[in-house]
């Protein structure tokens, strides 16, 4: 009996991957159902976070340099004023202590990460490679560097850097069924997306029910992107002493001179409360 014991627990399923987009991280129940989600899945934040909660006061005073330009134009400016709101209540939350025992993030150093697990340190090579090149997709493109934007790449690169496990993007939706925002991003990439045919089994389990209150509760939808990049997966998972010195990560040699986000697409789909949480 202790053997079977044993070999169950061997096998049990990993918990999902769960990356919270800024917009939804920054919606009026986005603290609630980050920390919900966060007692029986992986969270991630987005890098690009952290420097919205760290000049707060600023971005209150001047929401439009928060950038977010694949926001819907006639309510970009309402949106962008709404998350103004959270930011305070965040950057709390982040200082005392709140986030950092369950929430997951990738800082600008090994040191300034907080990851599950050690050997995650291998994901961090992958997750530059991907924000490189994204970068190079991107290209010139104006109202890419403002803080939303990085978040928005930085969701992107790390639900692609970890893969194979489960991952997924929780974001805002779109208005009356319109895809969500993020896939707008996207696009500037050149992604194709498109709505996903079924609901995805990561999200449906028992597990991640309790965060349909919170977002039932704000009156809004929330919906899963899904990014798919088979040729991320051939990025290295590690770097040399010299590679862990460099300042810019563009400087690493990854050895892999095939755009790493060739065939790379999303799926997604709405998350409706009510049968969420059925």
């Amino acid at each position: 009996m202790d053997h079977q014991l044993a070999l169950a627990g061997r096998f049990a399923a990993k918990p999902p991957n769960i990356v919270i987009d800024a917009p939804l991280a920054l919606s009026p129940m986005g603290l609630l159902v980050t920390v919900t989600l966060s007692l029986s899945a992986r969270v991630w934040l987005p890098r690009g976070f952290y420097t919205l909660l760290d000049n707060d006061e600023y971005y209150r005073r001047r929401p439009d340099q928060m950038g977010g330009g694949w926001l819907a134009p006639g309510t970009r400016d309402a949106i962008l004023k709404e998350l103004t709101l959270e930011l305070e209540p965040w950057r709390r939350a982040w200082q005392n202590g709140r986030l950092s025992s369950r929430v997951h993030w990738i800082g600008d150093a090994q040191y300034e990460s907080a990851l599950p697990e050690r050997e995650e340190t291998a994901l961090l090579p992958r997750f530059e490679g991907c924000c490189a090149a994204l970068e190079t997709r991107l290209g010139d493109v104006a109202g890419t560097a403002a803080p939303l934007d990085e978040c928005a790449r930085d969701v992107i690169a790390l639900s692609a850097a970890l893969q194979p496990d489960s991952t997924y993007i929780l974001t805002i939706a779109g208005n009356d069924g319109a895809r969500p925002p993020l896939c707008d991003y996207l696009e500037r990439l050149a992604f194709p997306t498109k709505r996903h045919p079924g609901a995805i089994p990561g999200w449906s389990g028992p597990a991640l029910w309790p965060a349909a209150a919170p977002i039932a509760a704000s009156g809004r939808n929330a919906a899963i992107v899904q990014v798919v990049a088979p040729v991320i997966l051939a990025l290295p998972d590690g770097w040399s002493e010299t590679d862990w010195a460099l300042e810019d990560p563009a400087d690493h040699d990854d050895g892999t001179p095939d755009d790493p986000w060739r065939n790379a697409c999303a799926l997604w789909y709405d998350v409706v409360p009510a049968e969420a949480a059925a």
